[in-house]
């Protein structure tokens, strides 16, 4: 017996749409970051500095330095959301001073780890520079060093397990030795090298 009812229609999904949309929102997001990174190059000049001279310097005791950081605080953010959400039978409780302090602690890692990027990406440039053998601006060597990491970082396998830990723990290394004073940073004996060579040269000219 023929009823009346019309057939249901289920839309059909576009696979192309949602491809176009991730490459655009991919792209905006890359150069969203690129821009972001290198205007905070060009206006925290300072703190980049000193980064990018500290993992010139001194690469490895920037990155046992945010091998230790990471370490510490990423336990102690583990901890405090760990005890933030309680299970009781068929609801979850939420303890404030917990997940609170578990916030605190994911803020300032991600908060340092920001603040030594620039200086990292420049880091990144002046190897860049050196390979193309051309001179190139400071604004320029923050944009192709953010572009060429965050692309190097998307690559499989060695990008995800050598590049972004790289990245990161250079950048807390950096950011975290650079407001230490000057005897722990290393930086007052590069200064009186830099002054003792001046020295030198100008008794040689003399």
């Amino acid at each position: 017996m023929m009823t009346g009812a019309s057939p249901v229609l289920v839309p059909r999904e576009d696979p192309v749409g949602k491809i176009l949309f991730a490459v655009v929102a991919i792209s905006f997001g890359l150069v969203f970051f690129v821009a972001l990174m290198t205007l905070s190059a060009a206006v925290l000049r300072g703190q980049t500095g000193r980064c990018r001279e500290i993992l010139a310097e001194t690469p490895y005791r920037a990155l046992l330095v945010g091998v230790v950081g990471y370490g510490v605080l990423g336990v102690l953010a583990w901890y405090f959301f760990s005890f933030a959400f309680i299970r009781r039978l068929l609801e979850t409780e939420i303890v404030p001073s917990m997940l609170g302090g578990g916030i605190a602690v994911a803020v300032v890692l991600l908060g340092l780890t920001l603040a030594g990027a620039p200086g990292t990406f420049v880091a990144v440039g002046d190897r860049l520079e050196r390979l193309h053998g051309r001179p190139m601006s400071g604004l320029a060597k923050a944009a192709l060093g953010t572009l060429v990491a965050v692309l190097a970082a998307w690559f499989p396998v060695l990008g995800w397990c050598l590049v972004v830990p790289l990245l990161l723990l250079g950048s807390f290394g950096s950011a975290v030795t650079s407001m230490l004073p000057a005897r722990w940073s290393g930086r007052r004996q590069r200064a009186e090298a830099v002054l003792v060579a001046a020295e030198d040269d100008e008794v040689s000219a003399a």
